[in-house]
């Protein structure tokens, strides 16, 4: 009698917040992080949307390019490796404030400029996820966005805030599950995608690949 091998996920980032989530919900993962070069993806993408006579590439849709890059990076990395036969899954966070994209500001000054604009009001935070699974090729995508409401923020809180350095590095220079969590004061949307993993939207890409969500979890 044979026994089927449970599918193995690969998490391609290297985000403390994701692995955590993963951790927190029972997951085993491993994770191998991508080389792929953000700043190219996009500017191809771009330039490949204004040759079919199109805009500018939405916040949403750089999450999800980006995650796609991400995931599809880390499944050719697995070829011919033990982990061949994995499920790779990619994530990227973008926010959104007033139209335009924030990723991290990775300095001081950014972030406080950001972090001014952005206090007493309301942004999208915009999750995406790319699933492939290398036993069969197939690719699936998820995209999970929640808004996310701010409250407004002396100078001192925004200076005292960006000083814990935490800001300079997470998407939309702010976090829900650290430092910044006092200075938010509601979400519209799953907790997990302003982390940066909707175990949820996991779930949903592992169904498309007909692996159950309890097939990956940590066997006791």
């Amino acid at each position: 009698m044979t026994t089927s091998v449970a599918p193995h996920l690969v998490l391609a980032s290297s985000s403390p917040a994701r692995q955590k989530i993963l951790t927190d919900a029972g997951i085993k993962y491993s994770v191998m992080v991508s080389d792929v070069d953000e700043d190219a993806v996009l500017r191809q993408a771009q330039e490949t949307a204004y040759s079919h006579g199109l805009g500018e590439i939405t916040p949403a849709q750089t999450a999800q390019l980006l995650a796609q890059a991400k995931a599809q990076d880390v499944a050719q990395q697995l070829v011919a490796t033990p982990d061949a036969g994995a499920l790779v899954l990619g994530c990227d966070s973008v926010f959104e404030f007033e139209g335009r994209p924030y990723g991290k500001p990775h300095t001081a000054e950014v972030a406080t400029q950001r972090i001014t604009a952005m206090q007493g009001k309301t942004g999208i935070l915009h999750t995406g996820h790319w699933l492939v699974d290398t036993r069969t090729g197939q690719h699936t995508a998820e995209l999970r966005s929640a808004t996310v409401h701010f409250a407004s923020m002396s100078e001192e809180e925004i200076t005292a805030y960006v000083t814990t350095g935490e800001p300079l590095w997470v998407a939309g220079s702010f976090t829900i599950d650290g430092f910044g969590a006092g200075f938010i004061t509601g979400i519209e949307g799953e907790f997990h995608t302003v982390v940066g993993l909707s175990v949820n939207a996991l779930r949903s890409l592992l169904a498309k690949n007909s692996v159950s969500l309890p097939e990956i979890w940590k066997k006791s």
